[in-house]
């Protein structure tokens, strides 16, 4: 764990810092967004499958299924 505001961290040779942190709202219009990556991010953790829903109008299940034609409802039909 490295505590906030870290001015300088040392790596040793051949080491790895990995670094996660929050993404921007990206581009465009969510509702168009590919389903297959929306489903990759909730195998990925980075989204839930409500959120998935919610934000995206992608109907997948938890382990990264989608329902294209819930999908395809879901955005046609308004989500959440």
């Amino acid at each position: 764990m490295l505590p906030s505001k870290v001015p300088h961290t040392n790596i040793a040779k051949d080491g790895r810092f990995v670094c996660y942190g929050p993404a921007g709202g990206g581009y465009g219009n969510p509702l168009e967004r590919d389903p297959d990556k929306v489903a990759d991010d909730v195998l990925d953790g980075v989204i839930s499958v409500e959120t998935a829903l919610k934000e995206y109008g992608v109907v997948v299940s938890a382990k990264g299924v989608v329902d294209r034609a819930a999908t395809e409802k879901a955005r046609v039909g308004g989500i959440g």
